[in-house]
């Protein structure tokens, strides 16, 4: 069935969000209202032509043709690059030059982020635009599994669906059962089955053919991973059963799942597998910012951590909506006892300064951490935080960016070894570039190990004697989740440069104070743009 033209139910909604009101309003000439290009949205038609290659190779164009009455905002760039890796496995596979192509995909996307949604819509695409014959799907229960394929017909009932690739019922239609669908669509036979974890193969060589697509989706519950005896049974039926039931052809498997506390987690499992390819992210990214703002802003994400700590269960947050494999390890410091800002943010503080804890800049090697500190009632609190594996000559860029940022002069360097020569370069690079004021101080690890000063260290941020603020919080929090006390090599840039901050107001209080006089004057802002734009 062909359509030379076609206009989109739901037009209005999803034309505005795909970002093509300016090429409608070209279309319609620059004197229409704006009130007439909207009546006229409806009215719009499109090749159908240009409809199925925009849908073939975009996420947000096959959304909003296959759920108008769902889709609100456009992926994120994260999802949309696990959606790449999706389509060009399959790619590769009908590719190959035997046929004989078997990936393995493990998506590790949080919670409430539309993971199952971009499950089906692949699953959809398969259907669509691939060669793929036989989809099937595994989930916890036979229910659930059911549920996502009732929704995967769905969107192939979608009356745009329809009106473009044309009517799935039109075909061949040989079974239509909750558990099975088989029918002739788009030049092929189709099969469509489901079944609940642990749920018996048989059968699932239908009209001679295999599954060339297995998705697992959700097939591990929290209550499962917390049993070594059922979390050893799944794994032995997922590689024992399901996958051993693959089309000798060729077959892509799909894991689709959450973290899990605990060492019973299979994505945990797969995360350290090395014939799996492994597209794993939190909903709070590196740099600090939400995975899909327009979805769960920063604010709500941290309210929602704010309430698991409370509850007395982070390790549930950073397990399954930061998706990290070492959650749960670190359960001696009440993290409900850390106090939340408690100064205005209008409100000056008495001092400020810089703290870093240099890296090593080798590969796998610990991030640099750089703190910027206010000091408020004798209180350090730390309010920002860089944390990456920078070399030395970046270290010291970003933490006189950073210092011109917030009006600082003293900027304290753990100088222990060769991290004190940090501090002779610092002086270099400022006088390279004009920047004058800074005060660079060095400050020392004592007699204490690390993980003493740590373990001191978080007796005093529950105690108040150390602030953090909102935007740094989730950061901390992770580091200190996972923090062993028994163990060497734990990830603890962020709570080593914590225990650095009573010593520098100790040692240093005089450079640390917040002059009566302006540190920065005009000449200084202007190199802050200077400086920014130059780096």
């Amino acid at each position: 069935m062909v359509y030379s033209s076609y206009a989109p139910r739901g037009s209005a909604d999803w034309v505005s969000k795909l970002g093509l009101e300016e090429e409608l309003k070209a279309s319609l000439g620059e004197s229409k209202s704006s009130e007439l290009i909207e009546d006229r949205l409806e009215e719009a038609t499109f090749s159908s032509d240009q409809v199925r290659e925009l849908a073939r190779f975009d996420l947000d164009w096959l959304a909003a043709l296959a759920m108008p009455d769902i889709f609100v905002h456009n992926f994120p760039p994260i999802l949309k690059a696990a959606w790449q890796l999706l389509l060009q496995s399959v790619e590769d596979g009908e590719n190959s030059a035997t046929g004989n192509s078997f990936p393995q995909i493990a998506l590790g996307i949080p919670r409430g982020h539309a993971k199952t949604t971009l499950v089906k819509l692949f699953c959809l695409w398969c259907v669509l635009f691939s060669n793929k014959r036989f989809i099937l799907i595994s989930a916890s229960t036979g229910k659930l599994a059911e549920n996502i394929l009732a929704d995967i017909m769905d969107m192939l009932s979608e009356p745009n669906i329809i009106k473009v690739f044309g009517n799935w019922k039109t075909g061949a239609l040989e079974t239509n059962r909750q558990d099975l669908k088989k029918f002739g669509f788009r030049g092929r036979p189709i099969i469509l089955a489901c079944l609940g974890a642990e749920g018996a193969m048989r059968g699932m060589n239908i009209k001679n053919e295999r599954p060339d697509v297995i998705v697992f989706e959700d097939i591990q519950t929290k209550e499962c991973s917390e049993s070594q005896v059922q979390s050893s049974s799944l794994e032995r039926w997922m590689v024992g059963t399901a996958m051993k039931a693959k089309s000798p052809k060729g077959c892509m498997f799909i894991f689709s799942g959450n973290m899990y506390p605990g060492p019973n987690s299979l994505l945990k499992k797969l995360k350290t597998n090395p014939t799996w390819i492994k597209f794993i992210s939190g909903a709070i990214l590196q740099d600090g910012t939400a995975l899909w703002p327009e979805l769960r802003n920063l604010n709500s994400l941290i309210a929602e951590l704010d309430n698991d700590i409370a509850m007395g269960h982070p390790e549930i947050f950073f397990s399954e909506v930061l998706n990290d494999t070492e959650a749960g390890i670190n359960t001696s410091t009440d993290l409900a006892q850390i106090r939340k800002w408690p100064w205005n943010e209008y409100e000056l503080p008495q001092g400020k300064f810089i703290i870093i804890d240099p890296s090593s800049n080798k590969v796998g090697g610990d991030d640099c951490a750089i703190g910027y500190f206010e000091v408020f009632d004798g209180v350090p609190a730390l309010k920002t935080l860089i944390e990456e594996n920078l070399s030395p000559g970046n270290t010291i860029l970003r933490a006189l960016l950073m210092a011109l940022q917030y009006n600082v002069r003293a900027i304290a360097v753990e100088s222990t070894a060769y991290q004190f020569s940090l501090l002779y370069w610092f002086d270099i690079t400022a006088k390279k570039y004009g920047l004058t004021g800074f005060r660079f101080l060095e400050v020392y690890t004592g007699n204490y190990s690390k993980n003493a000063r740590i373990t001191l260290m978080l007796k005093m941020l529950t105690s108040g004697e150390i602030i953090i603020h909102d935007a740094v919080r989730a950061g901390v929090m992770h580091q200190i989740v996972n923090w062993n006390p028994l163990k060497r090599d734990n990830v603890d840039g962020i709570l080593d440069l914590l225990t650095y901050a009573p010593k520098v107001l100790e040692l240093y209080g005089y450079a640390v104070a917040t002059d009566a006089e302006d540190f920065m004057d005009e000449s200084s802002v202007a190199k802050v743009v200077e400086f920014n734009s130059s780096f």
